[in-house]
């Protein structure tokens, strides 16, 4: 028998992904110690703020149209343009993408995968404007598990859009027939229930062994 591909959502899921206030505001911080390096002319924490909020805005506005994504890199340039200053648009977008949130996978995260992954093809789909969560793997030794990694910044659009469960049905050579995807949030399960693909509600990881 075809051994099966699993497609899991990350943020959640396996890991513990918290963007908030405090987290952003740790970002700002250290972009604005390295604009203000680079400008003669100073700004000010609120304006720093005020010019990512209205690229953001942006951003959201965008997104709810169609589920379309935005790279971190045309958010980090709408940015800049707000700020009317230079700076090197790799390094802002390496302070946020790193900075703006803070990601630790769930206690039995790494335990529960490598036992699905016995009967198991693993691949994660994403919704992120950028590729922090491969580091963040990488780093709790976790990327090795997963092909392929499918995130909506390389694909153009967000859960539940189907172009984003198609791709990673194509990336994997795989078949809806032969494919389930596991997220904690049921509009993603009825995005991939639309391309044909089984999808299954849970709340945590540790539910995935007693569905399956």
């Amino acid at each position: 028998m075809k051994q099966q591909n699993l497609f899991l959502d990350y943020g959640g899921l396996i890991f513990d992904y918290d963007f908030n206030k405090d987290t952003l505001a740790r970002a700002h911080k250290l972009a604005l110690f390295y604009i203000n390096s680079l400008n003669r002319h100073q700004i000010s924490p609120r304006t720093i703020g005020d010019a990512h909020n209205k690229a953001i805005q942006d951003y959201l506005a965008t997104r709810r149209q169609d589920n379309s994504e935005w790279t971190i890199n045309k958010i980090m340039s709408l940015m800049i343009k707000n700020l009317e200053i230079k700076a090197d648009l790799k390094e802002l977008e390496n302070i946020y993408k790193f900075n703006d949130h803070d990601s630790n996978p769930f206690p039995n995260s790494k335990q529960i995968l490598k036992q699905l992954s016995q009967n198991y093809k693993l691949g994660i789909i994403s919704n992120l404007p950028h590729d922090s969560l491969t580091y963040e793997l990488r780093n709790h030794n976790m990327l090795n598990l997963f092909n392929p990694i499918v995130i909506s910044y390389q694909v153009g659009f967000r859960k539940p859009h189907p172009a984003i469960y198609q791709e990673a049905m194509k990336r994997a050579n795989t078949t809806q027939e032969n494919s389930i995807f596991v997220s904690h949030e049921q509009e993603e399960v009825q995005g991939a229930e639309n391309v044909g693909i089984r999808g299954i509600l849970v709340k945590s990881l540790e539910e995935v062994i007693g569905v399956l």
